[in-house]
């Protein structure tokens, strides 16, 4: 009993003790502004985790040890205090947060707080690209910036993305300008995470400083540059393997077979090239003679590898005084392929350099480097496809003999063989660039810059075409060989460009209320391009790749040359009044090369204001509302971007051109090759510039402490002056000449919406954007860009163009009453609607069937992070777009031979089927003679290319620093990261809605990567 009360004594004294070392401290907390009380703020002690967060009348209670004199409280939207504790009852008044509106965003040649914008722009940053873990960064903006669309139709490696902003601008080029720290670049040559954000200019009120090269809208890539007091030194690392998301499916080669006699019977013949014994006894066979009775899988064979390797390797320097800072970094990546002898690689070499040289002058030197190397086989990167001859080569013809010898395939067209001896194609792109640029600031607000930035090209192509000679099964010598002879065809290009500015940007405040920027420029541009090529064939050394071992009878050599120039002086005025009404104009003159003297400039203004409507007095007692301005702007961007009618850079359309050309003639006996050169394509010296001009409407807004941001945009485009290739008399002799004749239209909308709060220690921050441009063609004075997709007066941009379908024959007398396409109609051929009443199905009955652009592009993104840990989520999709079906899922026997699609088995009409399932029926009849009138464009064929995508899931982890201090690390993160997970359309299953026809798959990703900072 005693030591039970010595125990209870003991127990009472400790927990008075502790106690008497800790003191309760409660208190409230307050908007400061509105007084209003704030629920969820985080209260916590400087140093430790133990915290507290206030209830939903901002009251909080929290027992603080003894000499502890200080409260850490945060909260999202407001700035972060520390407070004196001052009393056993507090009140703290936490001031809203305008650090979003405040920051700074990249405009063009200059920078705007975000508030102040007038025109439509969008600015995203180092996470929302660096964190995609993607190679190409044309591929990271894919669902990141209402109204910016990026495209792919391929995985392979290297491959990039289309990027259009605001939908189409013209008939020809509709590529965005790309700015890279000032200076024109390739976005695709930029490391991923060398990039602090990128501003998009999406109208003309934003674009026309750039005049000419505006059009198509403007992309601002700034890199990272060094801190002042900061050296650390960063490696990266990445590991990742990529699958296909969707194969295409092929019958078996018995069933190959059945098919194959049905399209023979079906045509007429009396019998197919297939007896049924034959058939019957064909695996049977294949089992104890492969050779003779072969079974290929050609699409396995080809796609050797199950998986694609991918990795990256990443070194980062940074150091920064007062004096000098500088950011260094190095990037090795690569990425293989489905199949040998296919890989990317890319080195990328980037230094930053700030000098400060005195109080009023400091200078920035800057040197990037890149060198791609693409390793592809024989002519792969020219135009001859493994993935084509994969899915359109039948079982039916063997890849590889018995005993390991390379067979025929299809009279010498065997892609196996191709891949492993048809020789190689390696082509190499290196660019070295830099950038210098002065700063000088003589008097207060005024700075003056001067910089100059050349960039060289050198690239280099080797394609060796091997000649594979086969043996028979028995291994003799067969006369069976893949092509005439071996060719190396080998290629040199250099290209030299150089931009120099002069900039004078003077800001200043008057009587507190009136803010002035004013901003004059004079920019410079010029290109040179120079190309040598050279080929040989009838090698006797096939495994030496060189020009000198070929024959010099058979040779060959072309060069080229051409350049350019454009100089241009520019303006903009920025006034605001109490940062409540905003004004901006822009204007620039161009002067281009591409033009006669007399055409050669053209003026691009714009004019855009804002109403920051939150800062009326009226609007302050509005509690909820934090921003919100209204904006409009009118504005007007060019294209100089001609193309010939080859579609390549027209440098010198208004110029009598000579085309040089060689002929063989017969003289005394001998072929002899004369030179000679003409004038082919008309000259019209009066064409000038592509004008785009814009009308925009939009507001920001923010609410509830900024934590719920807006922005909402509607336009409308319309380009005139399109250069198109109108028709002129035939008996003038000349190829049609590019003239200014066309209009285009484009209507659209953006809407972007983000969330950012607290709930605890997560920070987590919610985004989304919706976007839509539809485009409508103007008078093009008669001209017709006729095909499965058209271009003309009153239809979309690219919209499809084909019949109405109208079921299928399902008899002869329903053949016999029509309309028909020709005297080859047969039952179970396609019928469709006779649109002119005409009697018959021509081409002239083919109408509109929609558009073929993606319509109502969405995006989004979901972050968080908890204790070291960090969660990122990104989404991507369309909402409305028409889709064709892929000719290689839906299409038998291509190029009268091809594989038979898995997805048409059971559902094409035949003679095999009861009447019901012909009813049924979604294909026709197996047919070689009435496939063009059967697989000819039509609604039926096309559907919903509407889809969702998961476009990036991350989770990283960041070791505490306290862990790895010790040895010297500042920090370590590890994470893991999948791209292109998961899709849901209406495509079969087998296709991705993004790939293209006979394409290489689009892959998705799975990687892990580490990240160490000393």
């Amino acid at each position: 009993m005693k030591k039970k009360l010595l125990l209870m004594v003991f127990f009472l004294c400790s927990y008075y003790a502790l106690k008497a070392q800790t003191r309760p401290v409660t208190g409230k907390v307050i908007d400061a502004g509105t007084k209003e009380s704030l629920i969820g703020v985080t209260i916590s002690i400087p140093g430790t985790k133990t915290g507290t967060t206030t209830d939903t009348n901002g009251q909080f209670s929290l027992n603080v040890p003894a000499g502890t004199d200080k409260l850490f409280v945060s909260y999202v939207g407001y700035q972060e205090q520390t407070v004196a504790i001052t009393g056993a009852n507090l009140t703290i008044s936490l001031t809203a947060n305008t650090k979003n509106l405040n920051d700074v965003v990249v405009v063009g040649y200059g920078t705007q707080k975000k508030k102040d914008l007038t025109g439509s722009i969008t600015s995203i940053g180092a996470k929302d690209v660096g964190g995609r873990q993607t190679l190409q960064i044309s591929e990271a903006l894919q669902g990141s910036i209402p109204g910016l669309s990026s495209t792919r139709t391929s995985g392979a490696p290297g491959s990039s993305s289309t990027i259009l902003i605001r939908g189409i601008t013209t008939i020809g080029t509709n590529s965005p300008l790309v700015i890279i720290d000032g200076v024109p670049g390739n976005i695709d040559n930029i490391n991923p995470n060398d990039v602090e954000n990128i501003t998009v200019l999406k109208d003309a009120a934003s674009a026309a400083i750039y005049g000419s090269r505006g059009a198509a809208g403007v992309i601002l890539v700034t890199t990272k540059r060094g801190l002042s007091g900061q050296s650390t030194f960063e490696y990266n690392y990445e590991y990742g393997a990529q699958k296909a998301t969707a194969l295409p499916k092929y019958v078996g080669v018995t069933d190959y077979m059945r098919y194959i006699n049905e399209q023979v019977t079906n045509d007429g013949g009396s019998s197919g090239p297939y007896p049924q014994a034959t058939i019957d006894s064909y695996l049977a066979n294949n089992a104890s003679d492969p050779d003779k009775f072969p079974n290929t899988d050609w699409q396995n064979s080809i796609l050797t590898n199950n998986t694609a390797p991918r990795q990256r390797h990443g070194l980062v320097f940074t150091t920064g005084t007062d004096k000098i800072k500088s950011k260094a970094s190095f990037d090795y990546s690569n990425a293989g392929a489905f199949y040998d002898n296919r890989n990317f690689n890319r080195y990328l070499f980037r230094i930053n350099n700030d000098f400060k040289i005195s109080e009023k002058l400091n200078a920035n030197l800057d040197v990037n480097f890149s060198r791609t190397t693409n390793n592809a086989n024989a002519g792969e990167l020219n135009g001859y496809n493994p993935i084509y001859e994969s899915r359109i080569m039948p079982p039916i013809y063997d890849d590889v003999y018995n005993n390991g010898d390379l067979a025929f395939g299809k009279d010498g067209r065997n892609p196996v063989a191709q891949l492993k001896k048809g020789g190689f194609q390696k082509n190499v792109a290196n660019q070295l660039g830099g950038r210098m640029a002065l700063n000088y600031k003589p008097i207060s607000g005024l700075t003056l810059t001067a910089l100059i930035a050349p960039t060289f090209d050198f690239n280099k192509g080797k394609n060796f075409s091997e000649q594979i000679k086969f043996n028979n099964p028995d291994g003799t010598v067969s006369t069976v060989v893949n092509q005439a002879r071996t060719i190396l065809t080998e290629g040199r290009t250099e290209n030299f460009t150089i931009n120099g500015q002069f900039l004078a940007n003077y800001t200043k405040t008057i009587a507190n209320d009136h803010n002035i920027d004013l901003l004059a420029g004079y920019e410079e541009n010029y290109r040179n391009t120079e190309s040598l090529g050279a080929s040989r064939s009838g090698f006797s050394l096939t495994d030496f790749p060189y020009l000198n071992t070929g024959s010099t009878e058979l040779r060959d050599n072309n060069g080229s040359a051409n350049e350019s120039g454009l100089h241009s002086f520019f303006g903009r005025l920025q006034y605001n009044y109490k940062n409540k009404y905003y004004l901006q104009g822009n204007i620039r003159s161009d002067q281009s090369s591409r033009f006669a003297s007399q055409f050669r400039t053209a003026v691009y203004p714009s004019v855009s204001g804002g109403w920051a409507i939150s800062e009326e007095n009226f609007m302050k007692d509005v509690k909820w509302l934090s921003f919100l301005k209204i904006r409009g702007g009118w504005g007007q961007a060019g294209n100089e971007r001609l193309l010939d009618r080859n579609n390549n850079p027209a440098y010198y359309p208004y110029q009598a051109t000579l085309d040089f050309t060689s002929a063989l003639f017969y003289q005394n006996g001998v072929v002899v090759p004369l030179s000679g050169a003409g004038q082919q394509v008309y000259a019209v010296d009066n064409i000038t510039w592509e004008t785009s001009q814009t009308t925009d409407f939009g507001l920001d807004a923010a609410f509830f402490n900024n934590r719920l941001s807006l922005s909402a945009s509607y336009y409308k485009k319309k380009t005139f002056d399109i250069l198109l290739p109108l028709d002129i008399p035939l008996y003038i002799g000349y190829d049609k000449p590019n003239q200014n004749a066309g209009t285009l239209d484009v209507k659209g909308f953006e809407l972007e919406i983000n969330w950012k709060d607290k709930i605890g220690e997560i920070n987590y921050s919610i985004g989304a954007n919706l976007s839509d441009a539809k485009s409508k063609i103007g008078d093009l004075k008669g001209t017709q860009f006729l095909g499965d997709q058209i271009i003309r007066t009153g239809s979309e941009y690219n919209e499809w163009f084909g019949y109405k379908y109208n079921g299928i024959f399902q008899n002869a007398a329903e053949v016999a009453a029509g309309p028909v396409a020709n005297a080859n109609t047969k039952p179970g051929d396609f019928r469709y609607m006779d649109t002119n009443n005409d009697g018959k199905i021509t081409p002239d009955d083919r109408v509109l069937l929609g558009g073929a652009l993606p319509r109502y592009q969405y995006g989004g993104n979901i972050r968080a992070d908890y204790r070291g840990f960090d969660f990122n989520l990104v989404f991507q999709g369309i909402g409305k777009k028409l889709s064709r079906l892929n000719s290689e899922a839906i299409r038998p026997f291509a190029e009268a031979f091809g594989n038979v699609p898995q997805d048409i088995v059971g559902k094409f009409w035949s003679l095999n089927n009861t009447p019901e399932q012909n009813q049924a029926a979604f294909y026709p009849r197996l047919s070689s003679t009435s496939s063009g009138n059967n697989y000819a464009l039509s609604d039926h064929y096309l559907i919903s290319g509407s889809y969702f995508r998961l476009k990036n899931i991350t989770l990283g982890y960041s070791l505490k620093e306290e862990w790895v201090k010790k040895i010297g690390i500042k920090g370590l993160r590890v994470y893991i990261s999948g791209n292109d997970l998961f899709s849901a359309s209406k495509f079969p299953k087998y296709l991705d809605p993004e790939g293209g026809d006979y394409a290489y798959p689009i892959v998705s990703t799975v990687l892990a990567g580490a990240s160490i900072k000393f």
